[in-house]
């Protein structure tokens, strides 16, 4: 029994800690098997204490470090609804610039629309001046066959009494 304790005991030391040199003391365990013959030392007690205290700090760590665990939470119907709104307010954003951008095209073919009819209206206003200019009047009447009244032909009407207009 006494050797299956000590192998517990070997084996639980903790690892990297060093008391003393690396070399084994042959003695330590000696001592210990005197002591344990002799009761002053009970190994299985002991050990069974040390383990005990040990298994109890390592709840106690395992406790501390472990991750506290939320359930798991619903969404909210006003987070869904939130995101829908902002969905359709930034479709109608891309709509209305898609809105402007035709708009502002119609725009300009508009205003090239009016410089060709404001051109046309230049043109067509000589056109009427020409037209009722005296002396091209005057020449494509007497190219039909019209002449200006003689003195004979030009009467004069007077109407006794006032004029009421």
């Amino acid at each position: 029994m006494a050797a299956s304790n000590r192998r517990d005991v070997r084996t639980y030391q903790t690892p990297g800690v060093v008391d003393g040199n690396l070399a084994r003391d042959l003695r330590r365990h000696e001592l210990e098997e005197q002591l344990e013959r002799s009761g002053h030392l009970d190994f299985d007690k002991q050990y069974r204490e040390q383990k005990a205290t040990v298994a109890d700090e390592l709840s106690r760590r395992r406790q501390e470090n472990r991750a506290t665990v939320r359930q798991a939470q619903g969404v909210p119907i006003t987070a869904i609804l939130g995101s829908a709104v902002l969905a359709v307010m930034a479709m109608m954003i891309v709509v209305s610039h898609v809105r402007i951008n035709e708009i502002s095209g119609d725009i300009v073919s508009m205003k090239q629309e009016i410089e060709l009819l404001e051109t046309e209206q230049v043109s067509l206003r000589t056109q009427y001046e020409q037209a009722f200019d005296p002396a091209t009047v005057k020449e494509a009447a007497e190219a039909a066959g019209m002449h200006q009244p003689g003195e004979g032909q030009i009467y004069y009407i007077d109407l006794p009494g006032e004029d009421r207009a």
